[in-house]
């Protein structure tokens, strides 16, 4: 599925440059970006990079570092796109920028396989430009993309860059920098803040699936109260979830303390090798990993066993084109007119006697008529370290830190 500009102009995302202000009291308010649902991906808005501004399409990533685009660069050559790209894919051309600047002097080109992104190594270059972000335009680090020739040639990706939104890394330098905290960071923006929230809400233009939220946050949505939750470290999370080498780790991840199918606690196996309070843990991820309900091995087969739910064949219509979710569970479903008779699954995480619920209507979906447990496992047994994103975060509001390293979360 591709978005052209026009769709997106048509949704209220045209973006245009501003003066950079230089003190907080001269940011401008908050910004809300409506975003489309991809249904490979993710989550799709639109920002600008370069003078003249260049739109593009970004699949917006809490997993990610930095700001990825897709360049005209291929095999290292600048001029011979062609061999690389589809011509329909949407690309940032660095050379018709007159504020693009090569920083490869300063951040040397790096290159990840395997990855979660291609089928291919995941080469890029380091530059710096101007990057306008809904009011906010000032220059950031950025990756620029060094594709392998052949890779899309026959297919062009739903984006042309990827918003990275990760935490920002102790020890890190700008190339691991989310431009959004680098904008903030040179006091482009009021506040450290970014969020996100399901439409309908009353920040939602007609047509947008969600809207993200940068340099603040509603109060009108946090109106319940927000509860923080310290991120906490998570090392084992290239070697069971994300395949990245080398490793990326700095994620939105905070502890897991207890889930509760019904009024029953499930088992959480903490014995593997931790790093503070880390394991079992809640990353955040609001991407195609983050779809399903994060349950263990062993609670998902005590949850099909306690509802009476059938096996999926994994031939099933139900699930092509697109199953559920990404994970390497198989697929159970239920009597759809028993579906609200099923048990509510709570999460509490570490610090907060809270328990966020997840209703049986938002954890299982109506397939062509069939209604299907919409669970993800990663990990075996007992063992959890789950991707929390679209299921969960129904009914509500996510707050990130980036200042101090923090989740916060609210019902709406």
């Amino acid at each position: 599925m591709t978005f052209s500009h026009s769709f997106f102009l048509s949704l209220g995302l045209a973006l245009t440059a501003s003066a950079a202000p230089t003190t907080r009291a001269a940011c401008p308010q908050p910004y809300d970006m409506p975003l489309i649902r991809d249904p490979s991906y993710g989550y799709l808005g639109n920002i600008s990079v370069g003078t003249p501004p260049q739109s593009l399409t970004v699949f917006t990533d809490w997993t990610w570092t930095s700001q990825y685009v897709v360049s005209t660069t291929c095999a290292g050559n600048t001029t011979n796109t062609a061999a690389c790209l589809s011509p329909q894919q949407q690309i940032f051309n660095q050379s018709k920028s007159s504020t693009y600047k090569n920083e490869s002097s300063l951040y040397p080109s790096e290159s990840w396989f395997p990855n979660e992104f291609f089928p291919a190594p995941f080469m890029v270059d380091y530059g710096s430009d101007v990057q306008t972000i809904g009011p906010v335009s000032s220059r950031v680090v950025i990756q620029t993309s060094n594709v392998e020739t052949g890779l899309f040639t026959q297919l062009a990706l739903p984006f042309g860059g990827i918003l990275g939104l990760m935490p920002p890394a102790k020890g890190e330098n700008a190339s691991d920098e989310s431009p959004f905290y680098q904008q903030w960071l040179s006091k482009q923006w009021p506040a450290p803040y970014t969020a996100f929230s399901f439409c309908p809400n009353p920040a939602c233009p007609p047509g947008a699936d969600a809207i993200h939220t940068f340099g603040g946050y509603s109060s009108s949505l946090a109106k319940k109260g927000l509860s923080w939750y310290p991120i906490v470290a998570v090392p084992e999370v290239n070697d069971i979830d994300f395949a990245f080498s080398p490793g990326v780790y700095s994620y939105w991840s905070i502890g897991l303390q207890n889930i509760f199918i019904g009024n029953e606690r499930q088992s959480l196996n903490v014995t593997a090798q931790t790093v503070g309070d880390g394991v079992p843990a809640a990353i955040f991820d609001h991407a195609s990993k983050g779809r399903g309900l994060p349950l263990s091995q062993n609670a998902y087969q005590r949850l099909v066993k306690s509802v009476g739910a059938q096996a999926i064949p994994s031939t099933s219509a139900v699930l092509t084109p697109y199953p559920p979710n990404n994970g390497p569970q198989s697929f159970y479903s239920v009597d759809c007119a028993k579906t609200s008779s099923l048990p509510v699954v709570s999460y509490q995480f570490s610090g907060s006697s809270k328990l966020w619920k997840v209703q049986p209507a938002d954890y299982v979906l109506n397939i062509q008529g069939t209604c299907v447990l919409n669970v993800r496992t990663v990990g075996s047994g007992d063992y959890l370290l789950g991707n929390f994103g679209e299921t969960f975060l129904k009914g509500k509001y996510i707050v990130f830190d980036f200042q101090k390293g923090r989740v916060g979360l609210a019902e709406v």
